[in-house]
């Protein structure tokens, strides 16, 4: 029972696990979105002071030069830090977007549980002989919340990915191009390995897509929710008002 405005309102049923845990975590969306931020932050200073310099220490002659440089010069160096670089960042910049995606998807989960709250408070001031019930949490509400952690964990299962595929970028690129990786012979492990790197974003990319879209999903679910909640008590304070007048 919770106390609110000198009236006693009965609290919703504590739903099973993992929405306990994920309603347990909406009031931290602040945090959440902060982390977002930074992380979204972070690739741009990364962007701006590690692949911009590599892509000028390997563009910086002609391509005979460049590809025919041998393992530690400048050229294979710049070459191995930009592929490296272009292997993360981008999953780890969505995750930091949809972090701040998921903290929308809590504040506007905090906002619809005080509207019904408000409403149970506007309830219970109601003479109970004309009290009207209290309808039932919306089904899609527990939709809404296993998209946003859906979305979240799908962006997670990507950086992993990348960071693996950080390990293979390194171990290909770290090669001269002209002497190593263009005489490279079907069926060898540098062949495997750049079959590897071509076809992993293939589907990585539009597996980032697919966590960004259910989180959007859950933003708007969550909005239709907040609509169902103002418009059920608009008609509940009409029906008190007319069956009040009859009286």
């Amino acid at each position: 029972m919770a106390n609110n405005f000198n009236v006693t309102v009965q609290d919703d049923p504590k739903p099973p696990m993992p929405f306990s845990m994920i309603e347990g975590m909406m009031p931290m969306y602040p945090m959440i979105a902060m982390l977002g931020f930074l992380m979204v932050l972070i690739a741009v200073v990364v962007g701006y002071l590690q692949l911009a310099p590599a892509e000028l220490d390997f563009f910086a002659d002609a391509k005979a030069v460049r590809e025919g440089a041998d393992v530690g010069s400048s050229f294979v160096n710049g070459n191995v830090s930009r592929h490296l670089i272009e292997a993360w960042v981008p999953s780890f910049k969505l995750l930091g977007l949809g972090l701040g995606l998921m903290a929308i998807n809590m504040a506007l989960g905090i906002i619809a549980k005080r509207l019904r709250l408000m409403g149970k408070v506007v309830n219970a001031h109601m003479p109970e002989n004309l009290r009207p019930a209290i309808p039932e949490i919306p089904k899609k509400v527990k939709v809404m919340q296993m998209l946003a952690m859906m979305g979240v964990m799908t962006l997670v299962i990507t950086f992993i990915v990348s960071l693996v595929m950080m390990g293979v970028a390194s171990s290909y690129w770290d090669n001269s191009i002209a002497n190593t990786l263009n005489p490279a012979q079907a069926g060898s492990e540098l062949l495997t390995q750049l079959g590897t790197l071509s076809s992993y974003n293939a589907w990585l990319a539009p597996l980032r897509i697919v966590g960004m879209g259910m989180l959007f999903t859950g933003i708007l679910i969550a909005l239709s929710v907040i609509i169902y909640n103002l418009r059920v008590q608009s008609e509940l304070l009409v029906d008190f008002t007319r069956r009040a007048e009859k009286r």
